[in-house]
């Protein structure tokens, strides 16, 4: 589907990514991966057993978690060292990092991805919300908003080594490699109305407190090799490499 917006601007909406033009582009996939499904693999005695969901034989209307009895063929994507005794893996979120993957290290480009997450450290994550406020993933189906935390440390191993990923970071440092203390410094200045002075500050709080948004939210970079060790890069004068370019958003903020 195509369209304008207001101002002129043509704009298209696509249904699969395999639809999108295979051209120079910059991805953002925001609140995006957490939503795609997962299967859930519980370390058992006998080997990762898949939980599944079945229903209760004593309440004919109600769900409840089981585990397979014996291995299914999802249990293919636990890694051979995994240590954990409880791991999510999200096949889709896979099959999208490799597309994109592909994409960025044939035509360039690049992808911003920032999610709920972790570097492959957690475990049971797979929840629900309705209204705002955590709710049984099992009751009233369809009535609420599933999740499951993004493992970043699989979506750097679905790239495959064809382009560089970078994080995740914390959404704080992400920002404030950004220029946020510095765009809210100028804000405050320019204002004069305490309302829009308080609004700025509250907002500012969300956004980088670590109880809040500051630590919740991951940032992670898909991104040519290229753009990291160019050849045109300059060499330190204490290396014989090209030293790294840095990346915004990833990189400590110089002024210069």
């Amino acid at each position: 589907m195509k369209g304008v917006t207001k101002s002129g601007i043509p704009i298209s909406w696509y249904r699969d990514l395999q639809d999108v033009p295979k051209e120079y582009s910059f991805y953002l996939a925001h609140e995006f991966f957490d939503v795609l499904p997962v299967h859930k693999f519980q370390k058992t005695p006998h080997g990762w057993r898949e939980v599944l969901i079945d229903i209760d034989p004593q309440v004919s209307d109600k769900l409840r978690f089981v585990l397979a009895p014996c291995a299914t063929p999802a249990e293919a994507f636990i890694q051979c060292d995994e240590t954990r005794d409880h791991v999510e893996v999200c096949p889709d979120a896979g099959v999208i990092i490799q597309e994109l993957s592909q994409r960025i290290s044939l035509t360039g480009g690049a992808a911003l991805i920032a999610d709920y997450g972790h570097d492959g450290t957690k475990t049971d994550t797979f929840r629900g919300f309705c209204g705002h406020r955590l709710h049984d993933v099992l009751i009233a189906p369809g009535t609420a908003d599933l999740t499951a935390d993004v493992d970043f440390s699989y979506l750097s191993r679905m790239s495959q080594g064809k382009v560089a990923s970078l994080g995740p970071i914390k959404q704080q440092t992400f920002l404030r490699n950004m220029g946020i203390d510095v765009r809210l410094k100028v804000l405050l200045d320019k204002s004069d109305e305490p309302s829009l002075r308080q609004q700025l500050l509250q907002g500012y709080d969300m956004l980088m407190n670590p109880t809040k948004m500051g630590e919740r939210f991951n940032f992670f970079a898909l991104i040519p090799h290229q753009r990291l060790h160019g050849r045109n890069h300059q060499m330190n004068a204490c290396q014989s490499k090209p030293s790294p370019s840095p990346v915004a958003g990833f990189g400590e903020l110089a002024w210069r």
